[in-house]
């Protein structure tokens, strides 16, 4: 597992040829200046070359950073990464200096094995159920679009727009993306759908959403689900929180956090970020993983494949690709437009086509301008339950590495996420099931039931051995989000002793 990761996984580690950044251009300042975005955006993998990550703990001396927090001298045995090695613990970290990790870690396997044991057939009926409500919202919100020019002419005044319509086809686009494929290809329902080996049903994260027509009638977004499968499972999950986690938003806006920009206009961009971050951001930045994936593991089979996302180790966003093609480079422009092709044709095009046929050029109009805002209304509501799970001045980033599934593993699931509030069906569905932050690290692989289940055990076993169990209202953690984005705030890190 060790070298496959390394392999696999370690995008820093690519070959120095591979990874050309891609110098500034007026075209590309002209384009983010366009889309309100002067500075990389967040959740950007912008691993800077001059910063060095030590494998080592850092021991005895308190940083300048560490010391703001109210560094105490106290000197005790590290539980992560080098058991034994003596560390200074800031005020911050003095949970740390009689925790027994194996212990809490004995007790948290336990939980899992329980959980695990208890996936069956009444998980994949809850899915249904979410699956269900998703569909209700989007085609209910369709329905209401449609109908309601001749029902009344109120949206007239605002070009025909219909934000009640907008509001439950984004509620349905976060659905089927945080809740349904999210869950599905972390293999949640596995073991339900599939018996000695062989794939029994719809939701295996082995056939979910594989390919062009799976992708259309199981889960359709901006996003390529083979892409955001590497991104997202393998280099987040597994690399929580290290220098390799493309989605670290601490490092990922030191350009923001630095600058020399005033405070409100780096919230301002903070603002225009999350208006269009799914299709800006995120697609073509897992679309450049996967590709990245493949060259390394073609250049190991002594074979040739080049990656067309040409930024280094910068992020790869829509102004990074226009700005290739204008320099003649063309390739990652294909690769993106191929990615966005089916999303964005069905909901700006064909949509639109059903309005012109059913009623005329002004509906065609309205039914445009509606999938549009729905299109923002999901961008603000995913970005406002995603990028908040791990981060503020109460969350651990770490600067070591771990093993998956190692007592470490677990601990970082925990002190590296935050939890909103959780209980219900309808509460757990508008969080997008995101609120189940820390046991979702901690056991990626089972339910949305399960995690109901798990949450008050875990975090139960958190305050019985004294770990750190973040868990607050999503709108608190948004402020969290938005002052560490804009340098107001600063992450604790595990070396440190924080």
């Amino acid at each position: 597992w060790g070298r496959w990761k390394r392999d696999t996984f370690r995008t820093a580690r690519a070959p120095s040829h591979s990874r050309v950044a891609l110098p500034p251009s007026p075209s590309l300042k002209l384009i983010m200046a366009a889309m309100t975005l002067a500075a990389p955006v967040a959740l950007a993998p912008a691993r800077f070359s001059k910063v060095v990550r030590r494998r080592s703990a850092v021991t005895g001396k308190v940083t300048p950073a560490s010391a703001s927090r109210g560094a105490v001298q106290v000197r005790a045995a590290i539980a992560m990464p080098n058991p034994g090695t003596p560390v200074t613990y800031n005020e911050t970290g003095k949970w740390r200096e009689t925790f027994d990790l194996a212990a809490w870690a004995s007790e948290v396997r336990a939980v899992e094995k329980e959980l695990k044991a208890d996936i069956d057939q009444d998980d994949v009926k809850h899915l249904n159920k979410i699956l269900t409500w998703a569909n209700a919202f989007y085609f209910g919100g369709l329905a209401i679009l449609f109908a309601t020019p001749f029902l009344t002419n109120a949206f007239n005044a605002i070009g025909g727009v219909n934000p009640i319509a907008a509001f439950c086809m984004s509620t349905a686009i976060c659905a089927r993306w945080t809740m349904v494929g999210h869950h599905v290809c972390h293999g949640g329902y596995n073991t339900a759908q599939s018996e000695n080996g062989v794939v029994t049903g719809r939701f295996h994260r082995r056939t979910f959403a594989k390919g062009l027509a799976r992708r259309i009638t199981d889960w359709m977004d901006w996003m390529m689900p083979e892409a955001w499968d590497v991104e997202h499972n393998h280099l987040h999950h597994y690399q929580l929180g290290e220098s390799a986690d493309p989605d670290l938003v601490e490092r990922n806006m030191t350009p923001l956090r630095t600058g020399k920009l005033p405070m409100i206009a780096r919230y301002g961009q903070v603002v225009g970020l999350a208006l269009i971050w799914k299709w800006f951001y995120y697609a073509p930045n897992t679309m450049k993983e996967m590709y990245g994936r493949r060259e390394r593991e073609a250049k190991k089979n002594g074979e040739d494949f080049e990656n067309p996302f040409k930024t280094g180790e910068l992020p790869s966003t829509v102004a990074t690709v226009a700005a290739g093609a204008f320099k003649g480079q063309f390739a990652a422009l294909v690769e993106t437009a191929k990615c966005f092709a089916p999303y964005a044709t069905f909901q700006f095009a064909v949509l639109p086509a059903v309005g012109y046929a059913v009623g005329g050029a002004s509906m065609a109009g309205a039914v445009l301008a509606t999938s549009i805002l729905a299109d923002v209304m999901t961008n603000i509501h995913s970005f406002i339950i995603i990028a908040t799970n791990h981060v503020g001045d109460d969350i651990y980033r770490f600067e070591t590495e771990t093993k998956p599934r190692s007592d470490d593993f677990y601990l970082r699931a925990v002190i590296g996420s935050a939890n909103f509030r959780t209980g219900g069906d309808v509460n757990d569905f508008f969080h997008g099931w995101l609120n189940y932050q820390i046991e979702h690290h901690m056991f990626p692989d089972i339910s949305m039931k399960q995690y109901q289940i798990a949450q008050p055990k875990i975090k139960a076993i958190c305050e019985k051995h004294g770990v750190p169990y973040v868990q607050e209202s999503v709108w608190k953690r948004v402020v969290q989000l938005a002052d560490v984005m804009v340098g107001k705030r600063n992450m604790l890190v595990w070396e440190r002793g924080d």
